[in-house]
């Protein structure tokens, strides 16, 4: 027991609070930088697609694209709003990621108060920061991808599977609605199930046939998925007839890493090899139940990234996101068990290693991204220029861009409010197609040669290039697709082989060439 001489160190309220508020307001001020442009250009896309699907085109038939429909449903919300209230649907989007990390937040917050294991002065204080610097800073350019938006909407469920292993039971009503809004999220993707099918198998494991079969969470994300998947097929039975197996036979070639690759990348690699050794630690040394949850749903999430097979960095932000977070509560769990604080003195060790531990996190973000890059570069980048030369030779701001890339087509059409006049985004199906040049004895198929899904491709662009007589033709350069026959895949020259095509292009004159486009502009009758 300490004496009067050894009295623990005290802190005034103020300080404590000046040390501790900024690692709520810092993440609050940064989100605001996500307001400004530009907004990450595969969630840009999805609401274009999202946008045409509310403003009248079918679905999966008159705009085609390889994503589940419960994407394109949840990126409905911000178009929607955008109809009610003024503002675009990417600022509104951007303000409802806000408003769900508030929310998530706030719920993980009274979750962590539930977990036996974090019931503890330094657990209880950092869990919380650090949750918010995985849900605003973290994400940097990704902000907003479906991994980013999937872990916001699923932390409260791997908050409360801390307190389920522990033998701590939610409200039924808390339950049903943890598992409703993470069984959305899951659902978006087929390779999220890993997760909760990791976590669900673990918790199986440690309480038993009962306790899972009677708790409403599993029941919820299950509910959730079987009826997204018999939606596909009823709903919106273009996506699982057509669109799906299209997209296994063209679009999973692309930037097919293969599961070694990934297994072994910059990125995913050390972050196992981190859940690992602080699994290991917490395991091992704490004893706690809580930190084998954070183990098991890093597993499933890098399971879910190895599963896409793309090597993207953004599918790997769950499990790295269930890494740092397994590292402050192997941190916190250790000093807490090991040296004891006792609750009339742990207000400055608390506060000070909180602060300390917060701050090395936002100066190696910041090191390893400089924040905001893209949204103070956004006027001299490619898509910056790029926006400047449609607006002044686009007037109705309708183009056709025969590219393999999302960027910086997009989010540029959705800032101008333009239209893609095709029904494909970009040439996925024929990066697909191509894949490969051993096969094929010449750089492009005759078309009386061409399978199913290229002859879809092939007449359907022709089609919709001459129907719809955009004010712009742009053609990249650079086709995302092999070299063949020691020749360049041409995107103009491929499609000139059809007619319809061929006859519309006659109205078109060479603009320029900017940057690694050829962009034609339409005759002036």
């Amino acid at each position: 027991m300490p004496t009067a001489s050894t009295k623990p160190p005290t802190i005034p309220p103020r300080i404590e609070r000046l040390l501790l508020v900024p690692l709520v307001v810092l993440p609050i001020v940064w989100l605001a930088g996500y307001f400004f442009p530009p907004i990450n250009h595969d969630v840009a896309a999805i609401i274009d697609v999202s946008a045409r699907w509310v403003g009248g085109e079918k679905l999966y038939v008159e705009i085609i694209d390889e994503n589940l429909p419960l994407t394109f449903i949840v990126h409905a919300l911000p178009v929607l709003t955008s109809k009610v209230l003024p503002g675009a649907p990417t600022f509104w989007f951007t303000a409802w990621v806000v408003a769900g990390i508030f929310a998530s937040f706030w719920a993980c917050r009274r979750l962590v108060r539930l977990v036996p294991s974090a019931d503890h002065a330094l657990t209880e204080a950092l869990l919380p920061p650090v949750l918010l610097f995985l849900f605003t800073v973290l994400p940097n350019e990704h902000f907003g991808q479906r991994e980013h938006i999937m872990f916001v909407a699923c932390a409260p469920y791997m908050i409360a599977s801390m307190a389920r292993a522990e033998g701590v039971a939610l409200t039924r009503l808390a339950a049903i609605a943890i598992g409703l809004v993470a069984g959305v999220a899951l659902a978006m993707k087929p390779h999220y199930l890993a997760i909760p099918a990791a976590v669900e198998l673990y918790l199986l494991v440690r309480r038993g046939w009962r306790a899972t079969f009677t708790d409403p969470i599993p029941w919820s994300i299950g509910l959730l998925a079987v009826a997204h998947f018999i939606a596909m097929y009823t709903l919106f039975a273009e996506f699982g007839q057509f669109v799906m197996p299209l997209a296994v036979e063209a679009y999973a070639p692309i930037g097919d890493a293969g599961w070694r690759s990934v297994l072994t990348s910059n990125v995913l690699g050390p972050t196992l090899i981190a859940l690992l050794i602080f699994g290991a630690i917490a395991v091992v040394f704490t004893k706690t139940v809580s930190a084998r949850v954070l183990v098991v749903f890093g597993i499933g999430a890098a399971i879910s990234a190895i599963a896409q097979a793309k090597g993207w960095p953004y599918h790997v932000l769950p499990a790295l996101s269930a890494a740092i977070l397994l590292a402050a509560l192997t941190v916190s769990q250790t000093v807490d068990r090991y040296l004891p604080i006792s609750r009339s003195g742990h207000h400055l060790p608390v506060a000070v290693i909180s602060a300390t531990l917060m701050v090395l996190l936002y100066f190696q973000a910041a090191l390893y991204t400089p924040p905001f890059y893209k949204q103070r570069q956004f006027d001299e980048s490619i898509g910056g220029r790029l926006q400047h030369v449609i607006e002044q030779n686009a007037p109705h701001r309708t183009i056709l861009a025969l590219s393999p890339g999302i960027y910086p087509l997009w989010p540029m059409i959705n800032y101008i409010g333009g239209r893609m006049a095709m029904r494909f985004l970009t040439m996925w199906v024929l990066q697909g197609v191509y894949a490969t040049c051993d096969d094929f004895p010449a750089l492009y198929n005759p078309p009386d040669t061409m399978g199913d899904s290229e002859k879809f491709v092939f007449d359907t662009v022709s089609e919709d290039f001459a129907r719809e007589q955009p004010d712009l033709l742009i053609v990249d350069r650079i086709a995302g697709i092999p070299r063949c026959q020691g020749r360049e895949f041409d995107y103009l020259e491929y499609f000139m082989q059809n007619r319809i095509f061929a006859d519309a292009f006659e109205g078109y004159e060479h603009l320029m060439d900017f940057d690694r486009y050829r962009i034609y502009r339409r005759k002036k009758k």
